[in-house]
């Protein structure tokens, strides 16, 4: 027999905010600063080619490894791929370029996040355990705050501070540790099965994939639910608790 559910852990990424991309805005701060450290022959699309690259190795590092890197080590494969190199001063100004640019065009909240979380914070500990990109956590955070949305939460994993991501087993379980939760007594939400779902059913939480912004069903993984708005939550933890 399940135990009654306790805590819901979210995922962040297309769970509770969509990004705006920012990968228009990251070329134009790699051509500015090669352009200033005198590389004015690079073209607009060897910058996109290279930043491809950078991120299938990080997409290669978040699957086989299971951890993420930021914006400090993308930017050296950007720059090493393009052959050029950068002062320190200069280098160190576009890793913080790159790290803003995600948030630049402000990341929206998923549509019924902000009217759902006081009442299901009023009846279980909410956590966040997310994949960082190359925005790190403290961004995050910030982000989380200015929205109004960060007081509903009790802890908060970043893989960046962690050192581990999704579906390593110590990203839930350090999560479920801070909360005073076990496994069984607690469900994770979030929309991407490899990660989420396998994840989260790994440890032994129940998982629920959330299909609002992308479906990413390949038809290899089972969540125990599957929900489109996250107005469909409450009542179906609901029928699970009875």
């Amino acid at each position: 027999m399940s135990l009654l559910i306790q805590a819901i852990t979210f995922d962040f990424w297309n769970t509770l905010c969509v990004g705006q991309g920012g990968g228009g805005l990251r070329r134009q701060h790699i051509r500015q600063a090669l352009e200033q450290a005198g590389y004015g022959g690079i073209s607009d699309a060897q910058i996109d080619n290279s930043m491809s690259r950078a991120w299938r190795e990080w997409d290669r590092i978040w699957e086989q490894e299971q951890r993420t890197f930021g914006a400090a080590q993308w930017i050296s494969l950007v720059l090493a791929d393009l052959n050029a190199s950068l002062a320190q001063p200069q280098r160190e100004a576009l890793i913080d370029l790159t790290a803003t640019a995600g948030m630049q065009k402000d990341p929206l909240l998923v549509d019924g996040v902000a009217s759902v979380l006081p009442s299901l914070a009023r009846r279980y500990r909410l956590a966040v355990i997310c994949d960082t990109g190359l925005s790190p956590g403290r961004m995050l955070r910030q982000w989380m705050a200015s929205h109004g949305i960060l007081q509903y939460f009790t802890h908060l994993t970043f893989s960046d501070e962690l050192g581990i991501s999704k579906p390593h087993p110590e990203a839930f379980l350090t999560t479920l540790d801070r909360l005073s939760v076990v496994p069984q007594a607690a469900v994770h939400v979030g929309d991407y099965p490899r990660t989420d779902v396998a994840g989260a059913q790994a440890v032994g939480m129940r998982a629920i994939r959330f299909a609002g912004v992308q479906d990413w069903d390949d038809g290899t993984v089972r969540a125990h639910a599957v929900i489109h708005s996250h107005h469909e939550l409450e009542p179906l933890l609901d029928r699970w608790q009875s």
